[in-house]
């Protein structure tokens, strides 16, 4: 066995990677001329680097694979679709300076809240913007924009509204993408049975941000105000009659005039009468909250509310300006070359995958 050699004849249809790396050639030879200028002995000088772009690009290309198989077998969409929905999800990547491993990963939450075709694009473009200007990772804007969209209907918000009131939200308070992401979701379905708009949602978010409330506290505070009106007690129902008011009324109301002209109705009609507030609003942090925005930060709250009824565009916005600054074009520059070694890794695993298992193959029967 000692003095038996081993050969392995290694062949395979090189036209998948010939196109990936043909396609890839521009932003590699202009790669390969700048490292060219550091010395003479390229062949000393470059190999090591080589190999290590070269496994790198293996890496990254594994990951992305990883993450668009994840859809294959977990969400259970046919296999030529995500293939499809990858390459639109790699020139999204490029466009938005995001990597196309995160691009993936987003599309994986997308899917998985049942968003399909141009619907799941659509939002996966919006998460990337929306990512890219600094809202939080894209898989994190993608969570809070399907929980929107599916509590609302696609027919009544689309992706770009969903993540303009998002944007618009962080910018109006003092809240953090995640922990809004794990808390708005809790608050939506409820919100959108009785009417209230996603943006007045993401309004009263902000609202109560600003004197400190955070996006957890906020939302059993709102979902003790919409409950209190949509399922009221005996004793509410009995309060509101003494007002001239009813449950019914207001949530009329909250359909066809808003949120904030609701509570607007209910604290002038109490007026000073706390005790009667407080009938209407038993749960003691849904009073709170009515107490934070109706109190003395009406004005603010007024402000604010006017502010996110016109939210159309302000992501888009921000992306474009976001395009101009140096940083962005820089880090849009070292992105483009990630995802080129992305989709070179991808033929790479697809080209030398069979090579390794043959090879493989052979060791183990010799092993035997």
């Amino acid at each position: 066995m000692q003095d038996q050699k081993l050969r392995f004849q290694i062949t395979g249809d090189a036209t998948k990677l010939t196109k990936a790396l043909n396609t890839a050639s521009g932003k590699l030879q202009s790669f390969g001329s700048k490292v060219s200028a550091l010395g003479r002995n390229l062949s000393t000088k470059l190999t090591l680097p080589l190999a290590l772009a070269g496994g790198a690009a293996i890496k990254m290309g594994l990951d992305f694979d990883k993450s668009m198989t994840k859809i294959k077998t977990l969400v259970g969409i046919a296999s030529d679709e995500v293939d499809q929905m990858g390459k639109v999800a790699i020139e999204m990547a490029k466009n938005t300076g995001v990597s196309a491993k995160d691009a993936a990963d987003a599309l994986f939450f997308i899917t998985s809240a049942g968003l399909r075709g141009a619907d799941a694009m659509a939002v996966l473009e919006q998460s990337l913007k929306a990512s890219a200007i600094g809202l939080g990772d894209t898989k994190t804007v993608a969570d809070l924009a399907t929980s929107a969209l599916n509590a609302y209907g696609v027919e009544n918000l689309s992706a770009s509204q969903a993540t303009d009131v998002l944007t618009a939200a962080i910018r109006e308070g003092k809240l953090e993408a995640d922990s809004l992401s794990q808390s708005m979701g809790t608050v939506l379905p409820v919100a959108s049975q009785l009417g209230v708009k996603f943006s007045e949602v993401g309004a009263t978010f902000a609202a109560m941000s600003r004197t400190g409330t955070d996006a957890s506290m906020a939302a059993t505070q709102i979902r003790g105000v919409l409950f209190a009106l949509l399922k009221p007690t005996k004793q509410a129902k009995d309060t509101l009659k003494q007002f001239n008011l009813s449950a019914e009324g207001l949530r009329d109301q909250l359909g066809k005039e808003g949120l904030l002209s609701t509570l607007k109705t209910l604290t002038n009609a109490f007026g000073d009468n706390e005790e009667a507030q407080g009938k209407v609003f038993a749960n003691t942090r849904a009073l709170s909250g009515v107490l934070d925005l109706m109190g003395k930060n009406l004005g603010s709250t007024e402000e604010i509310f006017d502010r996110m009824n016109t939210t159309a565009g302000i992501t888009a916005e921000a992306f474009a300006e976001l395009e101009k600054s140096a940083s962005f074009k820089l880090e849009k520059s070292l992105n483009d070359l990630r995802v080129a070694f992305t989709e070179i890794g991808s033929v790479l695993l697809e080209t030398f995958t069979p090579v390794i298992q043959e090879i493989s193959s052979v060791l183990v029967s010799l092993s035997q």
